[in-house]
């Protein structure tokens, strides 16, 4: 009888062994299962994080479509603090800065330049001013497209073949009747450098950081720092950062801007 019950004992401790085997065998199951669920998780989350970020950089990245890992380039005419581009037809570091304010699709910015440009271009080539750029794109969303902020990157391209100012007036000179046309890839790659006067291996060259998004990251820059100093009118017009009304004149002077710039 005391055999049959060390027996039982015994298979009972057996029973009791193997269950709790089962049961740790369960949980180490259930661990694995976890971890395994959490690390896919991690990677759907990394995979999709990574996808946005090709779909939000990727497609800002020069031209419409591009998705190459953009490398930052930073023009060499760019204002302190990344502000804006200086025109390179500076030529006195002293004078006074005169900065305009502008958005490439913008009809009155279109109007503006088709008038003052002339003369505040030639006040920085004659020294007697500093003319300088900070391009917004802000309206792109109003408009439904991303027209003006490819146009921005564009122009600051130009600058690295010192031809900001002949490319942001080529752009003006071709701004569409109606307001949210827009500019083409074609237009902003090719026609409009070579339109500028940039050709050949540069012309190559200023195609490539186009297509790669190289100042993508400085015209955000630009924009976002506009839009931080409260310049949220285009156009807008700065006599060394103090804010000056231009007149609506027909054919101002080069005495009328110089009398805005020395707050006269």
């Amino acid at each position: 009888m005391a055999s049959s019950n060390a027996a039982k004992s015994a298979s009972r401790r057996e029973q009791l062994r193997a269950a709790r085997e089962r049961e740790a065998a369960a949980a180490r199951r259930k661990r694995i299962t976890v971890v395994a669920v959490a690390v896919v998780v991690a990677a759907v989350l990394v995979a999709v994080i990574a996808m946005a970020a090709g779909g939000v950089f990727g497609k800002r990245s020069g031209g419409s479509g591009a998705t190459s890992t953009v490398v930052s380039v930073r023009p060499p005419h760019a204002s302190p603090g990344d502000k804006g581009v200086f025109s390179a037809d500076n030529v006195n570091d002293s004078a006074p800065v005169l900065t305009v304010v502008d958005y490439f699709q913008c009809p009155i910015c279109h109007t503006y330049e088709t008038v003052f440009g002339p003369v505040f271009e030639s006040l920085a080539k004659k020294g007697e001013i500093r003319l300088e750029y900070r391009t917004r794109y802000f309206l792109d969303i109003n408009l439904k497209n991303d027209s003006s902020v490819r146009a921005a990157r564009a122009a600051a391209i130009a600058d690295i073949f010192g031809k900001y100012q002949e490319y942001h007036d080529t752009v003006f000179s071709n701004q569409p009747a109606k307001e949210g046309v827009g500019y083409t890839d074609d237009q902003l790659r090719d026609a409009f450098p070579q339109a500028a006067g940039i050709t050949g291996d540069d012309l190559s060259t200023f195609q490539s950081s186009y297509d790669k998004g190289e100042m993508n990251a400085f015209v955000d820059a630009v924009d976002r720092q506009a839009q931080a100093d409260g310049y949220n009118g285009t156009p807008t017009f700065l006599a060394n950062d103090r804010k000056i009304d231009m007149p609506r004149k027909t054919n101002p002077t080069e005495d009328d801007i110089m009398k805005l710039v020395r707050g006269v």
